[in-house]
């Protein structure tokens, strides 16, 4: 993997972290939806949100301070698939956002940074493996957590998020995320 292709891994991360980090602080506040999610669930939401908020620090801070490869720029969504799938879980009710953030978005986003470090270089890209090293750990300690908070067996079938989910394997196997270098130009 090259700079820039390190770099839009690095932005493509902060995008999704900063996303689910807005995501679940909404959910954690949102009282009005006639559908309220119990005490547990807001308090796993709002750890997760403050997570992600730090997550997109750390990502953000490793993004290329060089004019050349313009670091900022490079936060937008990695692929189509990814932002398909935080808009619908921002337009969704309150249990099928956490549905759909605990059952695709953590463990998509779990598998992505597991695999970003193959890809990366121990010599020029160490910040960025240590990012990612930490970033799993909490992602893997998010994903104990909500098992005990969310029953995936209660959650309805999706025909959307199965179709989003083929989406993200297509992604994998063309190679278009990782490596994170398919911006939607």
């Amino acid at each position: 993997m090259d700079i820039e292709q390190s770099a839009d891994a690095c932005g493509g991360l902060a995008w999704i972290s900063e996303r689910l980090f807005k995501i679940e602080g909404r959910l954690t506040a949102d009282l009005e939806d006639g559908e309220p999610l119990d005490d547990r669930a807001r308090l796993l939401l709002a750890r997760s949100s403050r997570r992600h908020g730090q997550h997109a620090q750390w990502w953000r801070a490793a993004l290329p301070d060089s004019p050349a490869l313009a670091g900022a720029e490079r936060v937008r969504p990695p692929t189509h698939a990814w932002g398909r799938l935080l808009d619908r879980i921002e337009e969704s009710s309150p249990t099928e956002a956490v549905a759909a953030i605990y059952e695709v978005a953590v463990p998509q986003l779990a598998f992505v940074i597991e695999h970003l470090g193959q890809e990366l270089s121990p010599v020029s890209d160490g910040a960025v493996i240590r990012t990612a090293r930490m970033v799993a750990a909490d992602l893997a300690e998010e994903r104990y957590d909500s098992k005990e908070v969310w029953n995936p067996p209660n959650i309805p079938s999706d025909e959307g998020l199965e179709e989003l989910a083929i989406a993200f394997a297509d992604d994998y196997r063309e190679k278009r995320w990782p490596p994170l270098v398919t911006h939607p130009r």
